[in-house]
């Protein structure tokens, strides 16, 4: 069976709209899309988050914790990091590809240019999604913003 997956990134996105992302991300689970946490990290503040407000996912992916990544990240004293921008920026294109994501949902415009996986925006303080720089819709239900999703032929249902 092949599984349909999703991506819903952690900081900008998850966190911004917790109750949101624990419908959207329950409706698509139950529908069987397979979903996953791609972020930054750190994965203890992630994965705590996750749980303490119970929002289901099968996998959570964090950039820092890749082998290649950590070796070239600059540790501070104070617990912050400094990685390369351009290693950082192309870190989840490169894993939504590996995996074969069918649509990644992140805040930010600067990591779209290293998609080849659909990217989907999400401006939190607007409620809006924005897919190739268009408005597609504000507002919505968890449940209206994924069958809108599956329209677009982004999820196959």
């Amino acid at each position: 069976m092949i599984f349909k997956k999703i991506s819903v990134d952690f900081h900008g996105v998850i966190y911004l709209a917790p109750e949101f992302f624990k419908q959207f991300m329950q409706n698509a689970i139950e529908q069987g899309i397979e979903v996953q946490v791609v972020s930054g990290g750190p994965r203890r503040f992630i994965a705590d988050f996750l749980a303490e407000n119970k929002i289901p996912y099968h996998k959570l992916w964090c950039i820092i914790d890749q082998p290649e990544i950590n070796e070239k990240t600059v540790f501070f004293a104070d617990g912050s990091f400094r990685v390369d921008d351009d290693l950082w920026d192309k870190a989840k294109g490169e894993y939504c590809f590996r995996e074969h994501i069918d649509l990644h949902i992140d805040d930010s415009d600067i990591y779209e240019k290293y998609f080849t996986t659909p990217y989907c925006r999400f401006v939190a303080a607007e409620g809006v999604f924005i897919y190739r720089n268009q408005r597609i819709f504000s507002n919505l239900t968890p449940q209206e913003v994924l069958e809108k999703l599956q329209k677009l032929n982004l999820i196959e249902s």
